[in-house]
């Protein structure tokens, strides 16, 4: 007879208890926060907790994170009558709620400058948050330049410094005398990196026989002549020529002279002026260009061209072969203003700066017939894509792109 069969219990063998998450370390916090893709995240994820806070207002965690993420287009710097203004980019941009913050925070009628003499101060340039004032501007003699008064300014912190006017002794020693001057632009030089306080301030000041390129130098609190030259020796066909405002990339300065198919170059490192030739007719047909990074240090142009067919935006990049000799001017591509914009009135367009990647165009109504644009609207050209957008709409002409970071992320500047 056969055994009956038990039953058995299986034995449960002693598991262990399940691990709990390993805690998030600061450094591992960190790196996830700098992969983070906005400042927006960035100031969604700080509101969490308590230590999420602390993190996001670390002023190293700060620096990492503005190096690996671009400065955004938080608007434009206007200037009307005897006031400076800031026009935030439209409500439906990405970027409208540090725009708006920046506004609300920031001083852009200047009013914190101190000076009893001309409380008029123009902006004329703005670079790495950093803005450059004129002063006087509305009454000084066009019939002559002046060297007006320059001031250099955060409007978020309020900080400021005047730069002293150059020295009679600096543009005598490169054979320039001020009543021989008959241009003087000033530029902020820019520095390629946000955390630095110092910056240097162009001024390209051109007599009837000579150009001379002055820098200032926060730093030493003085001014120094870059570099010098005759306008003979530079091989121009014209006697007295003008040069455009300048614009500058990859480390070097560059003019287009006005009147002629040419570019001036000055290298920032050797000091050393040369020529470029512009593609052939391009000053009877062009109106405006700008000077851009083509990416693998190449150099781009736009070209804004106005013609029977409407206005256009021409891109072309300044090739080179692998042992430095120049190609010349290729186009890259053309964008038809009117198709883009799908603006259909008869206003007029102008291509006034270049920032970032992007190229910036204004759009007048001053001929149109669409009563809904009766102010000046901002497109901005992103130049690898050709992608156009509506930024910003504006009352006034003269407007400069303001690139930044919102006011609780932005460095000190001054």
């Amino acid at each position: 007879m056969a055994s009956p069969v038990r039953s058995t219990t299986p034995r449960l063998e002693p598991t262990e208890s399940p691990r709990q998450p390993a805690a998030l370390t600061d450094d591992l916090l960190e790196e996830i926060f700098l992969r983070l893709e906005s400042y927006a995240d960035l100031a969604r994820a700080s509101t969490a907790c308590a230590s999420f806070r602390r993190l996001a207002a670390d002023p190293d965690f700060l620096r990492r994170f503005r190096s690996r993420h671009p400065p955004l287009l938080l608007g434009f710097l206007c200037f009307k009558v005897q006031v400076g203004c800031f026009q935030p980019v439209l409500a439906l941009h990405p970027n409208a709620p540090a725009a708006h913050a920046l506004g609300s925070a920031a001083d852009f009628s200047f009013g914190f400058l101190e000076d009893s003499t001309d409380p008029v101060w123009a902006p004329c340039n703005v670079c790495d948050g950093r803005v450059l004032l004129v002063n006087g501007i509305l009454y000084c003699d066009f019939s002559r330049c002046v060297l007006w008064d320059l001031a250099v300014c955060d409007p978020l912190s309020r900080q400021y410094l005047h730069v002293p006017r150059i020295p009679e002794d600096l543009l005598a020693s490169v054979q320039i005398k001020e009543r021989d001057i008959h241009d003087a632009d000033a530029e902020l030089v820019p520095s390629g990196d946000w955390e630095d306080t110092s910056f240097r301030v162009l001024r390209t000041v051109n007599s009837s026989a000579r150009l001379a390129v002055c820098v200032f130098s926060s730093t030493s609190g003085c001014w120094s002549v870059a570099a010098s030259t005759r306008w003979d020796a530079l091989g121009f066909s014209v006697q007295r020529p003008k040069l455009a405002t300048p614009q500058f990339v990859y480390g070097s300065c560059y003019w287009k002279v006005k009147t002629l198919d040419k570019l001036l170059k000055l290298d920032m490192n050797t000091l050393v002026f040369s020529t470029i030739d512009l593609p052939p007719g391009l000053e009877r047909r062009s109106t405006n260009i700008a000077i851009v990074e083509a990416g693998e240090g190449n150099l781009g142009m736009c070209s804004q061209i106005c013609d029977v067919n409407g206005t256009s935006v021409d891109y072309y990049i300044f090739m080179q072969n692998l042992s430095g000799r120049t190609n010349g001017w290729h186009m890259k591509n053309t964008t038809r203003l009117s198709d883009t914009t799908r603006l259909s009135g008869h206003g007029v367009y102008y291509m006034f700066g270049s920032a970032e990647g992007y190229v910036f165009i204004l759009y007048s109504p001053q001929f149109s017939n669409e009563p809904q644009y009766d102010e000046f609207v901002c497109f901005s050209l992103e130049i690898n894509t050709s992608n156009i957008e509506r930024v910003s709409s504006h009352e006034y002409s003269f407007a400069t792109p303001y690139f930044g970071f919102p006011p609780s992320m932005s460095p000190r500047r001054m």
